[in-house]
């Protein structure tokens, strides 16, 4: 029988001592990491000696790219992907639109998705490539939820899909989807599966070595818990190859020198994998502090944190529903780190919950009629006991106008 070496912390110990690495989880009680997640404390004097090196004129560019790879290689461990599959971009909406625009697409071309929960950058990207004969068809969400079963009953009649985009986790109502079974779907039909990990990753367990996902773009501003202005953008070594990148530069090119400024005027010879999606000079101080975050969420697991997070959010709805609030409740997937309290009136009772929260120092999102409450790996139950009371009174006194 093996035993567990002497003095190591435990997952919980970590998930427990990280609260203390986020300030801003302290004099507050802050659920909205599906609006930006919580920095680390000592982000602002990263930055700090970061440009102050640019301040002096001592900026060493070789160090500045070890950081950038250093980035990539945090992300693809946390996701369990190569490092070759992860391309460096600013933003979620950037990488979806450096795939749509790859792919070799043939006039009467179909591009599935769910309009009900898709965020809008996850349907103009599609759409806006009708002009070339790519037809967007829209599936339905009954329940606030894109249905597998609905999926497979589209792939198994006539359709011309290429395409099936979806979200990891709906930014409203916060619908997880299965990720394995809707991969395999996908598979078996040759239909690629493109997915907006905009709300999951870094808080959900997205293992790539397992899910059969083609492309996933991602941000570093929420589940990442790091700045504004950087994305990465996982693609499938086998999708890579066959993908055409519509904007190139130095960095997407393989060539024999070594120097960034270096050209080679033979035959364009791409990256391999997701690198030939590089553009130009990274934003390297938002990969210094993203290579930060994401040290503290690979020493914790996204398993761990998943579970942490599901935890609380389910706590947090259970609570909710006591107090006679209409929380969203999963039907066709599980629970993931977002509640939602539905206003079925109109935006303005959801609106005066939210704000009647935010008074008494509770952060959370309003998103349409909804009320969304979303948690990381620095919430703990405290958070939820602060949510509920803070809700109690207004519930009791209103409770009737969401309804």
């Amino acid at each position: 029988m093996t035993h567990p070496a002497k003095n190591l912390p435990t997952t919980d110990t970590l998930l427990r001592d990280a609260r203390d690495l986020f300030p801003g989880a302290s004099g507050q009680t802050y659920i909205d990491v599906a609006s930006r997640g919580l920095m680390l404390a000592n982000a602002p004097q990263q930055a700090y000696d970061h440009l102050q090196l640019r301040v002096s004129g001592r900026a060493d560019k070789t160090a500045y790219f070890t950081m950038a790879e250093a980035a990539r290689t945090g992300i693809a461990h946390l996701l369990n992907c190569h490092p070759d599959e992860i391309a460096i971009t600013k933003n979620v909406s950037e990488g979806l639109n450096f795939v749509a625009n790859a792919i070799d697409w043939q006039d009467g071309d179909e591009v599935l998705v769910c309009p009900g929960i898709e965020h809008p950058n996850n349907l103009y990207t599609w759409r806006n490539l009708e002009p070339r004969g790519v037809i967007v068809r829209y599936l339905p969400s009954p329940n606030g939820e894109l249905s597998i079963d609905a999926v497979r009953q589209v792939l198994a009649g006539k359709h011309c899909a290429r395409v099936l985009a979806v979200s990891a986790t709906s930014f409203i109502p916060g619908s997880r989807i299965d990720l394995d079974t809707l991969g395999e779907v996908c598979r078996a039909h040759g239909v690629l599966l493109v997915v907006d990990g905009a709300q999951s990753v870094g808080v959900s367990h997205i293992d790539l070595g397992k899910t059969s996902i083609d492309a996933m773009a991602m941000s570093t501003q929420k589940g990442l818990c790091a700045a504004y202005g950087m994305g990465f953008l996982y693609v499938r070594q086998s999708l890579a190859r066959t993908l055409r990148p519509q904007s190139l530069a130095r960095f997407g090119v393989h060539v024999s020198a070594s120097h960034e400024a270096d050209y080679d005027a033979g035959p364009i010879v791409l990256q391999p994998g997701a690198r030939r999606f590089d553009l130009g000079n990274y934003n390297f101080l938002a990969a210094l502090l993203v290579k930060n975050s994401l040290d503290v969420l690979n020493d914790i697991g996204t398993a761990a944190i998943d579970r942490h997070v599901t935890r609380l959010a389910q706590a947090l709805a259970d609570g909710l529903e006591a107090l006679g609030a209409p929380v969203h409740r999963p039907a066709c997937g599980r629970r993931a780190n977002i509640v939602c309290v539905p206003s079925n009136n109109g935006p303005a009772a959801a609106a005066a919950l939210q704000s009647h929260l935010e008074a008494r120092k509770v952060r959370v999102a309003l998103r349409r009629n909804f009320v969304r409450f979303s948690f990381h790996l620095y919430n703990n139950d405290d958070d939820v006991a602060a949510a509920l009371n803070a809700a109690q009174g207004w519930l009791k006194q209103h409770r009737g106008s969401l309804l």
